[in-house]
């Protein structure tokens, strides 16, 4: 069973999966690209590296919702992003999740957010 990272973005929790190192931080400044909101908040600075800030609470049927408080610095499909987040609980188990190509796979205790489907959906948006 391969381990998640669980948080909450907005009313959804939902697991990240873990892939190489994690960093929970504050959201610190960010500068705006443009064309990229609601999904790319824009350039944030994480650990000297500057990385994309993706906002998930549009994603999941809030497009209004007001900035997170935290980021986690993760990896999907080999990219470097920080994903915006409510609230952090912890590290868990997560049963392999079915093949699929939406942005949330089910499994038991809640979806599994797709890292695939979200790149996906990112170069989609930036176009």
């Amino acid at each position: 069973m391969p381990d998640a990272l669980l948080v909450r973005v907005q009313d959804t929790r939902l697991a990240l999966p873990l892939s190489g190192e994690q960093t929970i931080a504050e959201v610190g400044p960010v500068a705006p690209l443009p064309h990229g909101e609601p999904l790319l908040r824009g350039l944030t600075t994480l650990q000297g590296r500057a990385v994309p800030l993706l906002h998930l609470a549009p994603l999941l049927g809030h497009p209004d919702a007001p900035t997170p408080p935290l980021m986690v610095l993760t990896s999907l499909e080999g990219e470097r992003v920080a994903l915006l987040v409510d609230e952090v609980y912890g590290v868990s188990s997560v049963p392999a999740p079915p093949p699929g190509s939406g942005l949330l796979l089910d499994v038991p205790g809640g979806p599994l957010l797709n890292p695939a489907a979200l790149i996906r959906d990112l170069r989609d948006h930036l176009g």
